[in-house]
């Protein structure tokens, strides 16, 4: 028999140390989670990130006991622990393990990625989608979500695997790099741009839509329609029936994307308005992603040939050595784009269009009022009530709870988080190691002051130089108001913001290193970036007048 309990209320605001053991300290990640959660994001994807991070680091020997997430307010706070070796053999013993693992993943991402783990990506995939906890059970619902909360773990269990061999990957090759050439690490990431992932065939798709409605003879309408009737619009043509057909099996294939990682936001599929958007500024900006895209893989192939003819004098072992870890690399930037797409975008919105049919069971039982109430509920809320047999308990209930949490989250809009919980930090991390290391170029370090007036310093994340009006954004919905030429300014991007890339040129986020995802995106784009340029959205203003130097990482502000 299944003990039904009433849907738990949350205490808000509550203090950001309550809870918190001595001793622990929990950094805020805006990269990653710059916004507040709802309850059924904190209570699935926290555990699943911990279970999943976990697993593979201790699958690939790092010295990490495990990876723990709280929520504090309805914003993601983590800490890792370290393991600690009792004495300097010992510490010497933990090295050895990681860096024998490390080799071994090395040499076998591609493979693992083929044979593995894109299988399995799809499989889960599959299985989210076959899913029907609308007509289910209330036995065969509660199976659902304990056999959904098993898949999510495996997501970020291959995440994971592949993210933590990957960033190591990408540094080893950067120093190897600059050891063998001198310059700068970033002077590597020539060699690893070009490679055709799919979220640049995305942006290149929506390149296609763009050209394909210039041949339509749609481009007037897209210039003078706005957002809100450009599909009603199209939909009054032949041309434009035509256009939105060819627009639908687009977003069949890659309409799976989200803003963040927020199971409440609406996949391209259900909003195809930033689709639109993008289809809309590649006309003004007369953009061919797949021309673009062709010529970063010569400049990759131009880079490597005079690596090449620079080492043609030295030792057969140290060509060999650098054959091997350019191949490593460009692997290994293939998958940080490639991974992001399958698991971050295709898997998350998976689970997104799985909860909201079990928010539908909730509607149908007149729990809720609409199917996407069900992400004001936790992941225990959720299970209890869809496995009610009969209904017992109030829905107005259930509905001020919904209300109660709506008000919390946009409460919560306006709070700025605090950059830890609990003790405050021991201090960085020491790069005595290269995941050490790797970690610090992939977040970005600690803040960076510039002595200059009217300048913001950042990491150099992409070379190159570029002028603009700055267009400050926070989310996805804002960033699609960019216009050709513009500078995009944000927090952070994810995948799902990979056409903007096409449009801007140059970006500028608060968050992230040289190997993170903007950084790796704008090299692709061959367009500047500066990254972890703390604090940009609130210094620029909107319409300001910037320059972008990705190869200093400074922003210069117009007076």
């Amino acid at each position: 028999m299944v003990t039904i309990q009433e849907p738990r209320a949350s205490a808000f605001p509550v203090d950001w140390n309550e809870g918190l053991d001595a001793g622990a300290t929990f950094t805020f990640d805006p990269m990653h989670f710059p916004h507040p959660l709802t309850p059924l994001s904190q209570s699935t994807l926290g555990p699943a990130f911990e279970a999943g991070y976990t697993t593979a680091a201790r699958e690939q020997q790092l010295p990490i006991d495990l990876m723990e997430v709280r929520h504090r307010n309805h914003f993601r706070f983590e800490r890792f622990v370290f393991a600690q070796p009792a004495s300097d053999t010992e510490a010497r013993e933990f090295a050895d393990r990681a860096e024998a693992s490390i080799k071994l993943e090395m040499g076998r991402l591609m493979t693992r990625w083929h044979d593995e783990h894109l299988p399995a990506i799809k499989q889960v995939v599959q299985r989210l989608h076959a899913y029907d906890p609308v007509t289910a059970s209330p036995e065969e619902a509660a199976r659902m979500l304990d056999e959904v909360d098993t898949l999510h773990c495996d997501l970020w269990t291959i995440h994971f695997r592949i993210a933590l061999a990957m960033l190591i990957t990408m540094q080893l090759f950067d120093e190897f790099y600059a050891d063998l050439f001198g310059g700068t690490e970033a002077d590597a990431q020539a060699l690893t741009v070009g490679r055709p992932t799919e979220s640049i065939k995305a942006g290149i798709g929506l390149s296609r839509l763009a050209i394909r409605a210039r041949e339509l003879g749609l481009e007037p309408l897209f210039m003078s329609a706005t957002a809100d009737e450009l599909a009603a619009a199209l939909e009054a043509t032949a041309e434009g029936r035509q256009w939105l057909a060819q627009l639908s099996d687009y977003l069949e294939a890659y309409g799976l994307r989200q803003d963040m990682f927020e199971l409440a936001t609406p996949t391209w599929r259900e909003e195809p308005s930033f689709a639109m958007s993008s289809v809309r500024n590649y006309l003004l900006r007369n953009h061919d992603a797949q021309a673009e895209h062709d010529a970063m893989a010569r400049s990759a192939e131009q880079a490597l040939a005079a690596a090449r003819e620079q080492l043609a004098a030295y030792p057969e072992a140290v060509r060999g050595q650098f054959e091997a870890l350019v191949q490593f690399g460009r692997d290994a930037a293939f998958l940080q784009e490639e991974h992001n797409f399958h698991i971050d975008q295709r898997g998350v919105s998976s689970l997104r269009l799985f909860y909201l049919k079990v928010g539908q069971r909730l509607v149908n039982m007149g729990m809720l009022d609409a199917a996407s109430d069900v992400f004001m509920l936790d992941a225990g809320e959720l299970r209890d009530i869809a496995a009610e047999i009969t209904p017992q308990r109030d829905p107005d209930q259930v509905r001020a709870l919904v209300a109660a949490r709506r008000e919390e989250l946009n409460h919560a809009q306006r709070i700025a988080p605090p950059p830890f919980i609990g003790d405050p930090p021991a201090g960085g991390p020491s790069g005595a190691s290269p995941m050490a290391r790797a970690m610090m170029r992939f977040f970005g370090g600690p803040p960076q002051i510039s002595e200059t007036p009217g300048q913001i310093k950042g990491n150099a994340g992409s070379k190159g130089v570029a002028t603009g009006i700055a267009r400050i954004a926070r989310t996805l919905d804002e960033a699609r108001h960019l216009q050709p030429g513009e500078i995009l300014v944000a927090v952070t991007t994810m995948p799902a913001w990979t056409p903007l890339f096409g449009v801007a040129a140059a970006v500028v986020t608060e968050t992230g290193g040289a190997l993170s995802h903007c950084a790796i995106v704008a090299r692709e784009y061959g367009i500047p970036a500066v990254v972890g340029a703390h604090g940009a959205t609130s210094v620029i203003m909107p319409g300001q007048r910037v320059t972008v130097d990705g190869s200093r990482g400074i922003v210069t502000l117009d007076t």
